[in-house]
């Protein structure tokens, strides 16, 4: 909580360009409020622009809520409160933030975006996405070594040849993805002895939210398939592996994933067929950039690719259970 408290603070002045004053708002009138969002909101006051307004701060540890869930606290909160209520969380999906937006809510995420459509102000960090001098996201290969450094082991003062022998990239590729995090500032690099290793900037869920931007999904290609027994090196992914991890159901086919060349030569040795439709397959397979395998399990590709594979899904259910996903990521 004082985290959030702290970044909305910085986040204030920075666009009023002076200092908040965040006051405990009466504890009479906070105890007169539903038992639900008594637990859920720190209730505070302030004066943003010239006139006061009351915030609720979203206690930390809860899973990110609904929009509509959002729109229905600030409602219920500003008729017992009697004063507009602007509600504060630490982030949003950007689905999420577009239809609070649309629904009229009065919210603030830190570093993010201030939308108070009762003082019609829309304030937004317009910034483009961040990318490479290239123009391009991280490479594949430089996303699979940087997924591996946040969920199997550290890779930080490791020197770039060992780290080939443990993703199963060539030192070339390896060199390549160094320059490419660097260009990305989420590592340097600096020379010990006759080694070259990195230094990551951050870590565990401070370093993903920096490399977000930069990092794309690992599908290559979707197929319909049919393939009765799918076995390994082929393992779930999509919706199936969602809903093995969270509350959202399966879809009526299983999807799995494979290595891109995986898949073609799997094809071509007539270990399954491609179908033209869905109605004649028994599986959806996704084709995949990297090997699924390095990253996850033998029964499930990893939690953050998968995020990545579906987090232009567009339903409100799955981009709720991909943030209960992150939350419970367990970082190397």
């Amino acid at each position: 909580m004082v985290q959030l408290e702290k970044r909305l603070d910085d986040y204030l002045q920075s666009i009023t360009g002076e200092p908040t004053d965040l006051q405990r708002e009466a504890q009479e009138r906070v105890a007169g409020l539903p038992l639900f969002l008594r637990e859920r909101y720190r209730i505070h006051a302030i004066r943003l622009f010239g006139k006061k307004c009351l915030l609720a701060l979203e206690v930390p540890d809860w899973d990110p809520g609904s929009p509509a869930e959002y729109g229905s606290h600030a409602n219920l909160l500003n008729e017992k409160l009697g004063e507009p209520v602007v509600i504060v969380i630490p982030s949003i999906a950007s689905y999420a933030r577009n239809r609070m937006v649309q629904g009229g809510v009065p919210f603030i995420v830190p570093g993010s975006q201030l939308f108070l459509p009762f003082m019609m102000v829309d304030l937004r960090e317009r910034y483009a996405r961040i990318h490479l001098p290239s123009g391009k996201p991280l490479t594949p290969a430089t996303q699979c070594i940087l997924l591996y450094h946040l969920l199997r082991e550290s890779l930080d003062g490791i020197p770039l040849r060992e780290i080939a022998g443990k993703v199963g990239y060539s030192a070339m590729m390896i060199s390549r993805a160094k320059d490419e995090m660097k260009a990305a500032e989420l590592c340097g690099a600096t020379s010990r002895g006759r080694s070259m290793v990195l230094e990551f900037d951050g870590k565990g869920a401070s370093l993903w939210e920096r490399a977000v931007p930069f990092l794309s999904s690992p599908i290559r290609k979707i197929h319909w398939i049919r393939w009765d027994k799918p076995s390994y090196p082929a393992v779930v992914a999509g919706l199936t592996a969602l809903s093995r991890r969270t509350m959202i159901e399966d879809d009526r086919l299983q999807t799995w994933a494979l290595p891109h060349d995986v898949y073609r030569a799997n094809l071509e040795r007539g270990l399954f067929r491609g179908c033209p439709s869905s109605d004649e397959a028994s599986i959806q397979l996704e084709s995949w950039n990297y090997n699924p395998l390095l990253l996850g399990g033998s029964e499930s590709v990893d939690s953050l690719s998968l995020y990545l594979s579906l987090r232009d899904y567009a339903d409100d259910r799955v981009q709720q259970q991909l943030q209960k996903l992150i939350g419970d990521v367990k970082w190397a």
